[in-house]
């Protein structure tokens, strides 16, 4: 890993995040049942979406397009195979809705509350 131009607070919770999401990936895959296993989706991508729109929000600290496209991914599978799984053939829920949902919420929340908007 290149650390690059970042600081070393934000490149040690850059390295948090990305062990957090892997160990919790690696124990849901353990622990689930085969049908459950969007979840193991599901969850880190939570973690990892949180964590870059965290890190946008930190004055001076700068989360990368290719975060939020892995956490959006993540998340919209996942949450697109959890109420796939549970509503079965009443409602089939595509993935591409729920991504396009989410990031219409992060551009709002950016929209709102980042501190050091970009040119």
């Amino acid at each position: 890993m290149l650390q690059g131009n970042k600081s070393t607070e934000e490149f040690r919770f850059e390295l948090l995040i990305m062990g957090m999401v892997l160990v919790v990936a690696a124990v849901l895959y353990v622990v689930l049942p085969d049908d459950l296993r969007s979840l193991m989706l599901f969850l880190p991508g939570l973690i990892l979406l949180g964590a870059a729109i965290y890190q946008d929000m930190q004055p001076d600290w700068r989360a990368g397009w290719l975060m939020y496209a892995l956490a959006i991914l993540m998340v919209a599978t996942g949450l697109a195979g959890i109420v796939n799984m549970l509503l079965g053939n009443i409602v089939r829920l595509n993935w591409i809705v729920i991504a396009i949902f989410e990031l219409g919420a992060i551009l709002i929340a950016k929209a709102l509350y980042d501190p050091s908007p970009r040119s």
